[in-house]
């Protein structure tokens, strides 16, 4: 790669007939590409997920050439965008998903907004990764947002934007009710629990979340022994129906934030703006796996750039 201070000169030609350059600074030895070339065939490869072979026949070249010139392009990142034309105050979901060894991706995007405001690369999900996210988007008037509950984002969205409301994922919360009780539970309480959680996206209104609240308090004393039940093995005890309890305690532990949207008039209670695009982005990189981490976060950043352009 070429130094700062490059200053190219013609010499000669490469083999295939492209001229070739010469940096008087620094000695090394370079074919100037055109770059909007280059950025095409990027864009088939992130987006249509064009894999090399199929990219050498269109364009006529070996498939280590298409290799060479996409990790080129690789090594740096898009040019940031401008968003100019956001209301405010607006609404934000954030939401962070993992991909294995490589790191943590964040992004947010604001109600009514279809391009993503911030998208971040990160090798885990903490509150300082989270507070860097956020960073760009600390001077935007932001009414509330809505998260998946984790800690770290959680305390994020509170430094920063102090006096908006945080609704949590009602999504997110079924899922895990779900999870925990199984789509078939043996127990009646279970059975009620999973019920209650799939009519928790129905409350659209004050008087509809008052009457699933009222529900969820009248399950709660009806089964409060089932859910304080103990097992008893020697000294040691537990919880006889952990499953049953955790989804209880799930629910309980995100009562302050179950239906803070309903208070907003442009606010959202879930964050599947955010699912589609990571459900886009994850197979589309197990096809073009054996990428190192930085060309990973790298063609995160430029996937989101062309989806933008678009």
């Amino acid at each position: 790669m070429a130094c700062k201070r490059c200053k190219l000169i013609r010499w000669g030609r490469h083999r295939n007939g492209t001229p070739r350059w010469r940096c008087s600074v620094c000695g090394i030895t370079r074919t100037r590409e055109k770059t909007r070339l280059a950025l095409d065939m990027l864009e088939r490869y992130l987006v249509d997920q064009d894999t090399c072979k199929q990219l050498a026949r269109v364009y006529q070249v070996n498939p280590e050439t298409i290799r060479r010139r996409l990790a080129r392009i690789l090594k740096t990142k898009p040019p940031l965008a401008s968003y100019l034309d956001i209301p405010q105050p607006c609404w934000l979901m954030t939401d962070a998903t993992h991909f294995k060894r490589w790191g943590c991706l964040f992004v947010t995007k604001a109600l009514g907004i279809s391009s993503p405001l911030a998208v971040s690369f990160y090798d885990r999900e903490c509150f300082e990764t989270a507070t860097k996210h956020l960073a760009l988007l600390k001077n935007l008037s932001v009414s509330g947002y809505t998260t998946d509950g984790k800690k770290g984002l959680v305390l994020a969205h509170q430094q920063l934007f102090p006096q908006a409301g945080h609704q949590r994922c009602l999504v997110h919360i079924q899922m895990k009710v779900q999870t925990l009780l199984t789509t078939r539970p043996k127990l009646s309480g279970g059975k009620e629990l999973l019920l209650l959680a799939s009519k928790l996206t129905q409350a659209k209104s004050t008087q509809l979340a008052q009457t699933w609240w009222t529900n969820f308090c009248l399950w709660q004393e009806r089964y409060q022994r089932v859910l304080n039940q103990r097992s008893y093995k020697g000294k040691s005890w537990w919880y006889t129906h952990q499953n049953l309890r955790g989804a209880w305690k799930h629910i309980l532990n995100a009562a302050d934030s179950l239906f803070v949207f309903l208070a907003y008039p442009n606010s959202v209670s879930h964050t599947n703006h955010l699912e589609g695009l990571f459900g886009q982005r994850k197979p589309a990189l197990v096809r073009h796996r054996g990428l190192s981490r930085t060309k990973v976060s790298n063609a995160l950043y430029w996937t989101f750039y062309f989806l933008n352009k678009t």
